[in-house]
């Protein structure tokens, strides 16, 4: 057994072993990171009929009620209940590749759903940290450095939300060892895949898309057309099944170039509350010391992950107010970093 696979082995063990704690310290179950909230009332007695008794957490909850909602029905055959259920439904219908792997446990069952979210969630940070550290060995730097996949907020931010950043983000890094061991037709497949996990990964593909260019416009735009075009395909599906228009976002996620840290500013102001900006405020040197690194090392890896500092002038207040919002909406930028600067050539055993 590598080293590599131990070291993942070991993160998705911890992982483990956080979530059983995190239930038993909460008295509860699986149900917990389905995270169904109080002032979502449908979307609760959705999963009331469906699973009896769960965990409810404050507000209107986050992700994993509505990807255990659309793993019922991934391809939206029933779309006015869809509509009824989901808020956003353009939004939220277009992740799909978590409710479509997750739907077949319904075959056994409602929990047996429930547990195999979780689950894939787990393996997903098993298998981050994999890919994580061949690349650091595949870079000539320690294997250890894979922990940088499971030791990212953002992450843990997905796996208590119920969200599937951790998926798609696991995607995306094999995405990325798969070119760097000369295999784009595994890159362009993992790409494709974890755009269809979560759309945001498309900066990663139009990253390795740019990065390739010069020396291989060919591959270069199989990288960043066949993911672009299979999301907008499935964007498309998605409208014409909800009866929506094609230009339909529903995305409250983005806004005009620092209104939106402007608007989180004013409300942290307001509520007193410094631990939250000084998080924002450590996203924005993350940002800035990413794109320096990309720019000194010009390697894939920079490129790669450049898309998520260049977006960070462009995120709404929505994002920023929420400590776990902006780890979720920047995840890859802690694992880039931690690469990147291993391979800095300001560093003295750079290599």
């Amino acid at each position: 057994m590598t080293l590599s696979l131990r070291i993942a082995l070991a993160a998705m063990a911890s992982a483990s072993l956080i979530v059983v704690a995190q239930m038993v310290a909460l008295d509860t179950d699986a149900s917990l990171y389905l995270s169904f909230g109080e002032e979502s009332l449908e979307t609760l007695e959705y999963g009331r009929a469906r699973l009896g008794d769960v965990y409810v957490k404050p507000n209107l909850g986050h992700d994993g009620r509505l990807f255990y909602i659309a793993a019922h029905d991934p391809l939206l055959l029933d779309a006015d209940q869809f509509h009824e259920l989901v808020e956003r439904p353009v939004y939220r219908a277009q992740r799909v590749l978590l409710p479509a792997v997750a739907a077949p446990a319904l075959l056994l069952g409602d929990w047996p759903l429930v547990w195999w979210m979780l689950i894939i969630n787990l393996v997903s940070i098993g298998a981050g940290t994999f890919v994580t550290a061949r690349i650091a060995e595949h870079l000539g730097l320690s294997p250890w450095l894979g922990l940088a996949f499971a030791a990212n907020p953002g992450i843990w931010a997905e796996l208590n939300a119920g969200g599937s950043g951790a998926l798609a983000w696991a995607l995306a890094s094999a995405a990325i060892l798969a070119l760097l061991r000369g295999r784009p037709t595994w890159s362009v497949a993992f790409l494709t895949a974890a755009a269809l996990s979560r759309e945001a990964m498309l900066l990663v593909a139009i990253g390795l898309a740019a990065a390739t260019w010069r020396s291989d416009r060919r591959r270069a735009a199989w990288l960043a057309a066949l993911p672009i075009g299979v999301a907008l395909a499935w964007g498309l599906y998605v409208r014409v099944r909800l009866g929506e228009p094609v230009w339909a976002t529903e995305s409250r996620e983005l806004a005009a170039p620092f209104v939106g840290l402007l608007d989180a500013a004013r409300e942290w102001i307001d509520q007193s509350d410094p631990v939250r900006a000084a998080v924002a405020g450590l996203y924005l040197v993350l940002g800035v010391r990413v794109l320096q690194l990309a720019r000194s090392t010009r390697h894939l890896i920079g490129w790669a992950v450049a898309g998520f500092a260049l977006i960070i002038p462009f995120l709404s207040g929505v994002v920023w107010f929420d400590i776990w919002d902006i780890t979720r909406a920047l995840l890859p930028l802690v694992t880039g970093l931690v690469l990147l600067a291993g391979l800095d050539p300001a560093r003295p055993d750079s290599r």
